[in-house]
């Protein structure tokens, strides 16, 4: 006991009665109270003790003093600890009292078995125990037990793999104007990209209390992937993937996958569109704005001054004011209430139409002007089979070209390109040679110098780009090639008038109207263009 950190004090049994000895702490130790004196007392039922004597031996400080506190003696008490468990069952705390002097003193097994006489079932630790046989620091908390608690888990979570909360938001530019035409406010995807990841749920792990109770950690929320329209889910059911090119939103928690966007107006508020889906304009699409769709684009409203450009269908219900800056391309037809002032209109089918006025209008297919108007009037109209129209000029001479069969500008394009396709191939093969040259050089001598090294990676960046040029020129070579086959059976048909002004185009021959005609259709008859009852 004389190894002993703190104060303690210890009761021994004489003759005449019993005896109190407080020892004083060692440096850095704590004294022992009154207050404890009090608590070994009360736990041990002793009685008759003059509390006023033991107070005088507490308040000794610096060596042991003994006193005489009772004439009675009492049965001597071992070593012994008040073992005390918290509210929650969590941890078991102990303060060890000194046993009466010749008393026995405590075992670690005595100590665990006290602990289980009291319930502890689970985290007893035999570390503590064991520091305080060796520290016998009495009155000091010693934890004895300790639970284990839960390892709580994590709710499952959503990963959104877009933007959720888009808002159209202008550019500035270097010079400081704002553009209102490049606003990202549509979340593209491709068919194939997953739009949503799910983070599983944590369950977490059970803990225990020192009764070896079971403590379970809280309840997690589970999240699902809801498959919705033009979706699918992964094997795993971790991923949501998109079934088809379009876009995505989120409304509501739900996720919503389109190929078709819908838009109230093309203008201010969207900007520029570009959409790998089809593309439905409820209004109108506003002059100096752009439409581009891999799919099919329908106007309800008008199409002002604007670029409009479709893989497949262009449909617009009112029409095409083009203030002469309109420039609209269809891979399919165009179907519109009427054209006027169109910078270009092309379609790689028919266009159908009321009105055409002073507009360039180019159809690979037919175009069919024969509504209640069917007006032909000004610009340049070209088909590569057939023009139909009620009405084509008009009686004060305004010049209008009109033409069917083979454009002869396709003829001049040809020609071109198989010149530049010539060009560029001997191109790349000197090029291939240098390259080829340059990398057994490299092979040879394990490195090149900088300049050497240089004239290899511009080589390789030409050859990229010359390949790009070359598969470039050769699809449009076989554009052209598809529309230099004549249709021999190429007309106009004109069901009211057709007025002297007119320059009729057929291939490389045009024919000038010097008068009037009604209700026929002009061919080629032979050599020549002629017209013949319809």
């Amino acid at each position: 006991m004389s190894d002993c950190l703190g104060g303690y004090f210890k009761f021994s049994i004489a003759s005449d009665g019993l005896y109190l000895t407080v020892y004083p702490p060692k440096i850095g130790g704590k004294r022992a109270s009154i207050d404890d004196f009090m608590f070994y007392i009360e736990k041990r039922k002793i009685a008759d003790c003059s509390l006023i004597k033991a107070k005088e031996a507490f308040k000794v400080t610096d060596v042991p003093i003994t006193v005489k506190v009772s004439d009675y003696t009492v049965f001597p008490s071992n070593e012994f600890g008040d073992y005390r468990i918290s509210t929650n069952g969590m941890t078991v705390e102990a303060i060890f009292y000194p046993p009466f002097e010749g008393a026995n003193e405590l075992s670690e097994q005595e100590i665990v078995k006290d602990l289980q006489s009291v319930g502890v079932k689970y985290g007893i630790d035999n570390l503590a125990i064991r520091q305080f046989i060796q520290e016998k620091e009495y009155f000091k908390v010693y934890f004895l037990a300790r639970g284990l608690a839960p390892r709580e888990g994590k709710d499952g979570e959503l990963v959104y793999n877009f933007n959720t909360d888009l808002k159209p938001k202008p550019k500035m530019k270097e010079d400081g104007s704002v553009d209102f035409h490049t606003l990202d406010n549509v979340n593209h995807i491709q068919a194939g990209d997953i739009i949503a990841s799910v983070i599983p749920e944590d369950v977490g792990e059970p803990g225990f209390d020192i009764f070896n109770r079971s403590i379970q950690p809280r309840r997690v929320r589970k999240v699902m992937l809801r498959n919705q329209k033009n979706t699918k889910i992964s094997i795993d059911g971790l991923s949501l993937i998109s079934e088809v090119s379009g876009h995505v939103t989120l409304e509501n928690d739900k996720v919503f996958v389109s190929n078709v966007l819908e838009l109230s107006n093309v203008d201010n508020s969207t900007g520029d569109i570009e959409y790998d889906g089809s593309i439905v304009v409820k209004g109108n699409v506003l002059a100096g704005f752009s439409v581009k769709s891999a799919g099919d684009i329908t106007v309800n409203g008008i199409i002002e001054g604007s670029k409009i450009f479709a893989v497949g269908n262009i449909s617009i219900n009112n029409g095409i004011q083009g203030m002469n800056r309109a420039v609209i391309q269809a891979g399919g037809n165009i179907v519109t209430k009427f054209i006027e002032s169109a910078e270009s209109i092309i379609a790689g089918g028919n266009i159908e139409t009321d009105t055409i006025l002073h507009s360039k209008v180019i159809a690979k297919g037919h175009i069919i002007v024969n509504g209640r108007n069917g007006l032909i009037i000004g610009g340049d109209v070209r088909s590569s089979s057939l023009i139909e129209a009620k009405t084509i000029g008009n009686g004060m001479g305004t010049s209008t070209t009109v033409g069917v069969g083979v454009d002869p500008s396709v003829k001049k394009r040809l020609d071109e390109l198989k010149k530049e396709l010539d060009k560029s191939g001997n191109s790349k093969i000197q090029l291939s040679q240098l390259m080829t040259l340059l990398r057994k050089k490299q092979e040879a001598n394990g490195t090149l110098d900088t300049e050497k090294q240089k004239m290899l990676q511009n080589t390789m960046k030409s050859l990229i780009m010359l390949e790009q040029l070359i598969t470039s020129d050769k699809k449009e070579l076989e554009e052209c090639r598809m529309l230099l086959t004549e249709d021999s059976n190429a007309r106009i048909k004109v069901y009211n008038n057709a007025y002297p002004g007119i320059k009729f185009v057929f291939g490389e021959q045009y024919l000038f109207l010097r008068e009037k005609y009604t209700y026929c259709q002009f061919m080629k008859v032979g050599a020549d263009i002629a017209s013949v009852p319809l």
